[in-house]
């Protein structure tokens, strides 16, 4: 029954996440329409197929260097890292369209309209970003009110309150010393195991809990 409960948290927490994701994405696109209702720009004019698909593809490349980090990146993170990516892809592109422009305009008053449809490569990068970028100043309060919160909780405590959700003794002692700021290297060394079973018991404590991030076993104790 707690495993299951737990599944069903976790299940609750990504759905929660993608409605977020897509009210932004709404609230990006209804502010360009109205923009666009308002100054009487023709709204095609700012999609092209082919250069948002450019777009998602050098956002692509731009992220393989840190695929081998997907599994201990936390989904705050990767999201992060996608925005991050999509607006380098998107300046990287603007750029060189607005030098192919450059190349093939002669008169100025030729080269700006031009130029300024080259610039919607970034537009798309700002909308992605806007869309996947996480409040990071909420997440830092809440971890700063759990970082005080603590101070509060013996370790007996602690443990009581991660064994009351499922999780197993030597997992319980592993998620206090979490809480206390320990790195797995210093819990294998306070526990006398390896580093690697320290791993593998926080891969399933994070499973249990529902949890991404060491940050989020602490707010565990407070929820």
């Amino acid at each position: 029954m707690i495993k299951s409960g737990n599944r069903d948290k976790k299940y609750d927490g990504k759905r929660a996440e993608l409605i977020k994701i897509l009210k932004r994405g709404g609230a990006v696109i209804g502010y360009l329409l109205l923009l666009s209702i308002f100054f009487g720009f023709q709204i095609t004019k700012l999609f092209d197929g082919k250069q948002f698909l450019l777009l998602l593809l050098g956002t692509g490349i731009l992220m393989i260097p840190s695929l081998g980090q997907g599994a201990q990146e936390g989904g705050e993170r990767i999201r992060r890292h996608i925005s991050s990516c999509a607006l380098w892809a998107s300046f990287l592109e603007s750029f060189l369209l607005c030098l192919m422009a450059m190349e093939h305009m002669g008169r100025a008053e030729e080269i700006m309209p031009e130029i300024a449809l080259c610039l919607r490569p970034i537009l798309y990068g700002v909308c992605i970003f806007s869309i996947f970028e996480e409040e990071k100043a909420e997440g830092r309060e809440k971890e700063r009110k759990a970082e005080g919160s603590f101070r509060e909780i013996t370790a007996s405590e602690s443990y009581a309150i991660f064994q009351s959700l499922g999780l197993t003794g030597r997992e319980c002692e592993i998620a206090v010393l979490v809480c206390q700021g320990m790195s797995n290297g210093e819990i294998a060394e306070n526990l006398c195991i390896s580093e690697a079973t320290v791993k593998k018991h926080l891969s399933n404590m994070f499973g249990k809990l529902g949890c991404e991030r060491r940050e989020q076993v602490r707010l565990k104790l407070f929820q």
